[in-house]
């Protein structure tokens, strides 16, 4: 009997927390394979997540980290210059040409910094694990709900310049969201070349950098007036038809002058625009900005293509996968390069095959910003 009753309150006292902790460890596996916004219903009984206007989207700061582009010496500054106003086909060894085309494109961002803010206990979350093996977001707010399949906006921007870089991006039949940059060249018949195969267009306005990396012959700097911003803008705008917003090129300096950037967003509301923030500055103010002049907004989750290396940049697709498959939705921007356009034309047949769906920047601009529509 005495043997029976210390067997019992063995079983008591040991066995309990061993099941609820198998429960727990049950538990966390399956959340692991539930999306941010399943997530977030399973642990919140009490709110609705039955239809789509029960969603909410709240405020959400960003972090990310700035490094300086590579340095330049003034004779490639000059040639980058003259590549910009004068297109790519020029007398340049095509080598040479890739090189400073590479140049042209936007200041960089650490490969390992993918920009959301979904955890409770740190809201502004950095996530650095470069493989992201161990990425398990739970949200602190009802994620923005995009459907039964995560969605991922791929955003290629600086099209126009490089003809042949730009029609080879324009050859990918998928719903991407193409960025041209104001100075481009042949516009018209670029653009029609996107739009034949499916592609959305958007504008890539350049402002002003941080580092001496700007040479547009068309730029937004802090050293314009609040008019003169506004009349620039409205300038570089009108070189495009049926298009629905910007986003913005370098401006890792401009991005933070919340003054000028609450003129963008006023010249923006005017035409109806949303703005999509490249996130070239951890401080930018674009956000704050948009939110008081009243237009949608999104932000660039992941970069792409830092590094104009097949690998890498597949690295990168894998990833922003990952976070859309947590977050209900990524946005990856990336550049015309020659391996980013070889690393999308095989990425992209294969990526609803594995539950993900490529949507427009319009598209996901709308549930992102319901009140806007």
């Amino acid at each position: 009997m005495a043997v029976f009753v210390i067997v019992a309150v063995w079983l008591l006292y040991f066995g309990r927390p061993q099941e609820e902790s198998l429960h727990e460890e049950q538990r966390l596996d399956i959340d692991k394979d539930l999306s941010a916004y399943e997530q977030f219903c399973q642990n919140n009984n009490d709110i609705s997540c039955g239809s789509i206007e029960n969603f909410i989207v709240e405020e959400q700061d960003a972090e990310v980290v700035l490094t300086d582009t590579d340095e330049m010496d003034e004779a490639m500054r000059m040639q980058i210059s003259y590549i910009a106003e004068n297109g790519s086909d020029i007398n340049i060894h095509p080598e040479d040409m890739n090189k400073l085309l590479d140049h042209i494109y936007e200041e960089k961002l650490p490969d390992d910094i993918i920009d959301e803010a979904t955890s409770v206990d740190k809201p502004t979350s950095e996530i650095k694990n470069t493989k992201m093996k161990n990425l398990h977001i739970i949200p602190s707010h009802k994620p923005p709900y995009f459907g039964k399949h995560p969605v991922i906006v791929i955003v290629i921007d600086d099209m126009g310049i490089s003809l042949k870089r730009t029609a080879d991006i324009a050859s990918l039949k998928a719903p991407i969201t193409v960025s041209f940059l104001t100075y481009g060249r042949n516009l018209d018949e670029q653009i029609q070349n996107s739009l034949k195969n499916g592609q959305e267009i958007m504008i890539h306005v350049p402002m002003e950098a941080k580092t001496a990396v700007d040479v547009a012959p068309d730029v937004l700097t802090t050293q314009m007036s609040n008019d003169e911003i506004k009349q620039n803008l409205l300038d570089m705008l009108q070189k495009f038809e049926n298009v629905k917003g910007i986003n913005n090129h370098m401006g890792s300096k401009l991005t933070e002058d919340y003054d000028r950037m609450k003129v963008v967003m006023e010249v923006l509301k005017s035409k109806g625009f949303y703005f999509l923030d490249s996130k070239t500055s951890p401080n930018s103010k674009a956000e704050n900005a948009a939110a008081d002049v009243g237009i949608a907004y999104a932000h660039r989750h992941v970069f792409l293509d830092n590094n104009n290396d097949k690998l890498y940049i597949l690295g990168q697709l894998a990833k922003t996968e990952k976070l859309a498959r947590k977050n209900g939705y990524a946005i990856a921007i990336g550049h015309p390069k020659t391996q980013t356009y070889a690393a999308l034309k095989e990425w992209l047949p294969k990526i609803e095959k594995n539950g993900i769906k490529i949507i427009p920047l319009s598209k996901a601009i709308d549930i992102l910003n319901p009140s806007y529509k």
